[in-house]
Parts: structure tokens; sequence; C-alpha cells
């Protein structure tokens, strides 16, 4: 078996070469070579240990069909935000990946404080490896990300239901683990977030595998005061955050390179400063592209090849607290999801945006193209004392041969006052050159086994061969 991953980083798409790809092409011309095309996403299930990868066949339409041996069982438990709204917890990005083999799937069990690591069958089912799930080595696992043998762990600690770790008795970290042979992890390093910072995901680098990004942010603020909507899940107030960038050594420890807080990117400047939600890099050049959440602004930093940043510009986006980012393999097209409606351009839901990042606008993206994403409808108050839709985007990913977009929706309001149980929901977006973009599926998750009281998270797209 080997894969094709279709994802939009350079070195992530794995195909054979020479002579055995040369075989395998004859091979499906006279025998009608067989190709699994699937999607896997990650129930987070608050349920103890029924958390789980749920597997999908992705239809030539942008459908999705349930793989019939699923979901998988992760053996641990996921993350239960059970909040008005609350940024937190489920403001990550990357929550599953795959090897660069294409052999093992990664999936984080944030409550657990674990790592699942399953062998990928031919037809795309799911088994545990030997020992799995592995200790995260750290609280509230969120992010994870594979360079050549080592696996990348963002362990955030958000957890509201881990307080005493939150409260002082853990700190943030990111983690690295060698991938042994038969898929099994072994813990080499971690880097301390000593400063209080929250981290949400771990990147590798499109020109670097040793090269590594870091995304630190925090919103943890009582909004309504004495109020019932809203409360803190640290001890004090704090809304910050910076980026990271590591080197990987010979052994797979971390060394941190760099690390700064964003710019000021607005005149005046708002009281609540420049903060990250989202990273990914161009797969060509050497620049990173940021989510700036609080300014429904799209960053762009260039690095050196000692990962050493430095801010370039900031550029509109219209969509509200732009939060997930990513490019396509030729770095022409950059897609941002929109958490939240914008109410100056009369949403009702969340969006997605897609910029050209052609040539000279690489470092200079102008915004092309703009959709709102169907929403089962209703709002509620949230933490921050404002009406929100019950259900928002979060992560996504991309088939580019086939020109789609799969984003998955949260039921956000976990209110006792929500008693509808929809939300939980993958959008299929269908792309096109001039930007356009249309909604051509929708997949309610509620008849897949996910819970309502669960918010589902991550979007990882996957194509095997036989």
């Amino acid at each position: 078996m080997y894969y094709v991953r279709k994802a939009t980083r350079k070195g992530a798409r794995h195909v054979l070469t020479g002579v055995a790809l040369v075989a395998l092409t004859l091979a499906a011309a006279t025998a009608g070579h067989a190709q699994e095309k699937l999607l896997y996403t990650l129930s987070n299930n608050v349920e103890h240990d029924q958390n789980a990868v749920i597997a999908y066949h992705r239809m030539m339409d942008g459908s999705l069909e349930p793989h019939s041996r699923g979901p998988f069982l992760t053996r641990g438990t996921g993350i239960d935000n059970d909040t008005n709204g609350k940024l937190g917890p489920n403001d990550n990005d990357t929550p599953l990946a795959v090897s660069s083999d294409g052999r093992w799937l990664f999936a984080v069990n944030g409550h657990s404080n674990t790592i699942a690591v399953f062998n990928v069958e031919s037809d795309g089912s799911l088994n545990h490896v030997d020992g799995s799930p592995f200790a995260s080595m750290g609280v509230g696992p969120v992010s994870v990300a594979v360079s050549g043998d080592v696996l990348l762990v963002a362990n955030r600690n958000e957890d509201p239901h881990q307080l005493e770790e939150l409260r002082g008795g853990a700190v943030a970290n990111y983690a690295s683990f060698r991938i042994r042979a038969d898929g099994s992890l072994r813990y080499v390093s971690k880097v301390e977030l000593t400063d209080g910072q929250k981290n949400t995901q771990v990147l590798v680098s499109s020109l670097s595998d040793g090269l590594l990004f870091g995304n630190d942010f925090q919103v943890d603020v009582d909004f309504d005061g004495d109020g019932k909507v809203s409360r803190l899940f640290g001890s004090e107030p704090a809304v910050r955050g910076g980026v990271r960038t590591f080197w990987l050594d010979e052994q797979g420890g971390l060394n941190p390179a760099d690390w700064q807080t964003l710019p000021e990117t607005a005149t005046p400047a708002p009281e609540v400063p420049t903060i990250p939600l989202g990273l990914w890099d161009h797969p060509t050049r050497r620049l990173l592209y940021v989510g700036l959440v609080t300014r429904n602004q799209l960053g762009v930093y260039r690095y050196d090849e000692g990962g050493m940043l430095s801010f370039v510009t900031a550029v509109p986006n219209s969509g509200q607290d732009i939060c997930w980012i990513k490019t396509n393999s030729e770095g022409t097209r950059l897609f941002a999801v929109n958490n939240l409606p914008r109410d100056d351009e009369g949403d009702a839901a969340s969006t997605v945006t897609v910029f050209d990042i052609s040539g000279s606008r690489a470092e200079q993206p102008v915004e092309m193209g703009r959709i709102e994403l169907p929403n089962p409808g209703g709002t509620f108050v949230n933490n921050r004392a404002a009406h929100q839709p019950n259900s928002a985007a979060f992560q996504f990913d991309l088939d580019e041969d086939a020109g789609f977009l799969y984003v998955v929706m949260q039921r956000i309001n976990q209110t006792a006052s929500n008693a509808s149980d929809q939300g939980n929901i993958i959008h299929t977006v269908k792309l096109s050159d001039s930007g356009q973009l249309e909604v051509v599926a929708s997949r309610h998750m509620k008849m897949d086994g996910v819970p309502p009281r669960s918010r589902p998270q991550g979007v990882l797209v996957l194509d095997l061969k036989d």
C-alpha cells in the first residue's frame, strides 16, 4: 500500500516513483487499480474513553459516506468545553496527523492527556499499535505534526475539567517523540511555556523538516463580571499570544529559535492586543501566514534559515475571527475559515474566504472570494454577552485534485437551554480557480454517533492505493 496525502504542504504528498510507479500505473490500466479516498475527523467525545476517529469515504460529488468499520475508538476522552461559547480548548488546529510514510495516524485525547496511534489499513480502517494511547507528556494535547520519524505535540493545558492543573498545577508545553518502527512513541523532549502562554498549534516547515512553528493564544476573561454567562478558566484574566519557532536536533529534541508577540496592526489600537490563531507557511517561499484573530486580518511574516521571524504586513479579511488557514500546494491560493459572522457584512454564520497569493501577492495577499456556511439556525448569548450562532466553523482540509474544501462545524452552544441536538456538521465546499466557493454537501454528524455535547474537531484528507 502507498498513499497520497491530499494536503497542501510541500513534501506531504507521497507517491511511488521510478519503476514501481510505472508498474502500478500499468496495473491500474489493466486491472482497475483500487483507490480509497478517505476523510478523518475526531469526535472529541466527552464521555469516558468514548473519543473516536470517524472515517468517511469521499464521493465524487463531494458527499461523505461513513466507513463501514468505524468509528475507531481512541481509548481516551475529549475535552468537555461546556461553556457559553468560551474561547479556549477548542481553538486549536491539526488534532489529527499522518506519518510521512502513511502507515500511522495520530489523534489527541484532550482530556485524557494521551495520543492515540493507529495502523492505517489498506481500506482506510484503523487499528491501535501496541501500547496506544501514549502519554502526551503534558495536559490537554490539542495539536500534532510529523517531521520524519518525530512526532510533535502541543499540550495546551486549558481543560476546564482539569482546573487544578490549569490554575498552576501544570504549564503548557511543546513535546517531541520518536516514532519507532512499530508506530509506538518514545518521549524525547519538551519546552515548557512558563510565561503562562497557551499553545494551539505546532506546524512543520514546508521547506525544512527540522524547522517548526508554534502558535500561542489565550483569551481568558470574565466579560460580564458578576453575571451568569462568563467565567475565568485560570486564576486571573489574560489576553495574549505570540508565534514561536524551534529547531529539531538529531535526537529529535526541541530547541527554541525565536518567539515574538505580534505588532499592532490597527490605528487607533484597540484595548485587546493583536494575537494569532492559525498558522500555515508558503510551500515554496520562506513566508509564514498568521491569522490575526483579534484584527480580522491575515498577517505575513518572512523567516530566515535560522528560523528568525520578521513581520511583513497585515491585509484585510472580510470574515470575523479568522482562525484556520491553509495554502494550496502550488502556493497560489490561501483559504481561511472565519469562526463568527461579521455584522458589517450582514453575515448570519461562519464564513470561508480565499486569497490570491500568486507571484508578488505572496507577500501582499488579496482576498478574491468568500462564502457564508449553512447554519442549523438559532443563536444564544455567549460568554461575551453577545448573540452568537449555535454552531460555528473550525478546522478544515483540502482535496485539491477534486477541488473540494471540507470544514467541520461545532455545536458551540453547550448550555442547558440549547434543546437542539444539531450543529456538528462537515460541509463540503466546491472550489474554483476564480475564487468562487459553493457548498455542495453537508454531513450532520449526529447520524455518525457524535453526541451533541461533544464538539468534533480536525479534518484530515487521505488517499490510499493498493
